[in-house]
């Protein structure tokens, strides 16, 4: 494999693997409360961005999956609170 390929790879994983943490902590969430405790799950995803953010400057970089998980936390936050919003 070349090289871009296997970045191409690595950027797919990071993404991926982001989506299915929060959609995993989102099902795990509402299975085990009564209400969706979406300060919660916001706050469980902006601290593992954080953490990883600080990370990162010694490792390799993660942007994708902080950037990943940040907005599958914003989408997965509305879709599952969508009927308290109206």
């Amino acid at each position: 494999m070349s090289d871009h390929i296997k970045s191409e790879l690595s950027l797919f994983t990071e993404y991926l693997v982001s989506l299915l943490f929060t959609a995993c902590l989102a099902v795990f969430l509402t299975k085990f409360t009564d209400s969706f405790p979406w300060l919660s799950f916001i706050g469980v995803s902006i601290g593992l961005a954080l953490m990883i953010s600080c990370w990162e400057q010694k490792k390799n970089q993660w942007s994708l999956f902080i950037t990943g998980l940040l907005l599958n936390t914003a989408v997965w936050s509305i879709v599952l609170n969508w009927s308290s919003f109206f």
